[in-house]
């Protein structure tokens, strides 16, 4: 069966349908089908697949991003519990540019995000013990690591005391940003 994708309102960002099925016997889930995505246009040779545990509500990681030349598209699956990703749009031109829009993971819901390079993205961990499955188009490259500081970007979290690392509590604000993606050229 294929899979369903539905462009959200940031260019090349999707909510991703994987095919799903149960039976007596139990369940099986593909979360991952190369000609689908080759099909859609979309960039799918991952370098990398990790899980993050969150032991606590409030987590929060991000808002984190690779510079070119070692970009990253991502793929992320909820594999239990509960976060929102909230993406912000960093390409320059880009009619979205600057946007962040919110998407609940739940295990219970079997979907997939994908994100093409250029989009920052950060959780908000809203159960304790969500571990979430992603997949990479890039491996991870510290001297390419960079994102923009969580409240920067006019978020409403309300009263929320956040649990992060000093780094990602260090980031720069979002005003700061002299972004190195430019929409529909190097991304």
């Amino acid at each position: 069966m294929p899979f369903t994708f539905t462009e959200t309102e940031i260019p090349g960002l999707y909510i991703v349908q994987p095919h799903f099925h149960q039976d007596q016997r139990g369940s099986n889930l593909k979360t991952f089908h190369k000609p689908s995505f080759e099909e859609k246009g979309l960039p799918c040779d991952f370098g990398e697949t990790m899980i993050t545990t969150n032991l606590h509500k409030n987590v929060i990681r991000g808002f984190h991003y690779q510079r070119p030349p070692y970009a990253q598209y991502k793929l992320y699956f909820c594999l239990q519990g509960e976060w929102n990703n909230y993406s912000v749009d960093l390409r320059k031109g880009s009619p979205t540019y600057g946007k962040v829009i919110c998407i609940n993971m739940r295990e219970e819901e079997r979907k997939l995000l994908y994100i093409p390079e250029g989009i920052a993205n950060a959780h908000l961990v809203l159960r304790e013990n969500t571990r979430v499955l992603y997949q990479l188009g890039a491996q991870y490259m510290p001297e390419y690591d960079a994102g923009v500081r969580w409240d920067s970007l006019g978020i409403d979290f309300g009263e929320l005391a956040p649990i992060m690392t000093e780094k990602d509590a260090a980031l720069p604000p979002f005003a700061e940003l002299d972004s190195p993606f430019v929409f529909g050229k190097n991304c």
